[in-house]
């Protein structure tokens, strides 16, 4: 089978890119140019850039296929998934550490010392919030917490909160909100989605009661 080509000339004086002869694409170059200016590694399969897990590959696809269409022309489609894979490949890295002296937010990194620096690293768990330590206090949050909870209750969902930023199982704890429909418990848990993002695994527990039968 024979690839179909757009020579040089067919691109109105474009310079070829270095993984491109005129004839057939270099894959390793490809992915070594697109990696250098697109820095990401793979970890169990899934791109990570600073700013956190690609979650949709779809964008990824349509930067190589824009790339590669001026000068391929044939199964592109099947370029571009391969493509794909040889990134996958070419930026493989067993396993990310866990770091549990600093929390990863969306403009930096905040140590638990107080510091905080715009550096970013490659980690599974960046907060999709941005860190500003001249922020007002949070009278609205505060407000709907004193109408729901009690003092006492308060501060332990604080410290449960807490415990849902350490990026292990280390400080593993369960949390029930128990009440009556339409209390607004409900809220606690969207506002703690859009602080830990994708990082937040959610799930519902419905008390159900069981049906009595007398025998007489």
């Amino acid at each position: 089978m024979t690839e179909s080509t757009v020579s040089s000339t067919e691109t109105n004086g474009i310079p070829m890119p270095p993984w491109w002869d005129g004839h057939k694409l270099n894959e390793v170059a490809f992915c070594n140019a697109f990696i250098k200016e697109h820095p990401m590694i793979s970890v169990g399969d899934t791109f990570f850039t600073v700013d956190g897990r690609v979650d949709d590959e779809a964008l990824l696809r349509q930067e190589i296929y824009n790339r590669i269409s001026p000068y391929v022309t044939g199964a592109v489609s099947k370029r571009v998934h391969d493509l794909v894979e040889v990134l996958r490949l070419q930026c493989y890295t067993p396993s990310l550490p866990l770091h549990t002296d600093r929390i990863h937010v969306a403009n930096g990194t905040l140590f638990l010392n107080g510091t905080f620096t715009e550096a970013k690293e490659y980690c599974r768990n960046r907060l999709p919030v941005t860190f500003n330590p001249d922020a007002d206090v949070p009278k609205c949050w505060l407000d709907f917490l004193m109408q729901l909870l009690t003092q006492e209750d308060i501060v332990t969902l604080q410290e449960f909160m807490g415990y849902c930023l350490i990026p292990s199982t280390k400080g593993q704890k369960m949390l029930f909100l128990i009440g009556q429909g339409g209390e607004g418990k409900s809220r606690i848990g969207i506002v703690m989605r859009r602080l830990l993002g994708s990082n937040m695994n959610t799930g519902i527990l419905r008390r159900t009661v069981p049906r009595l039968s007398t025998v007489v």
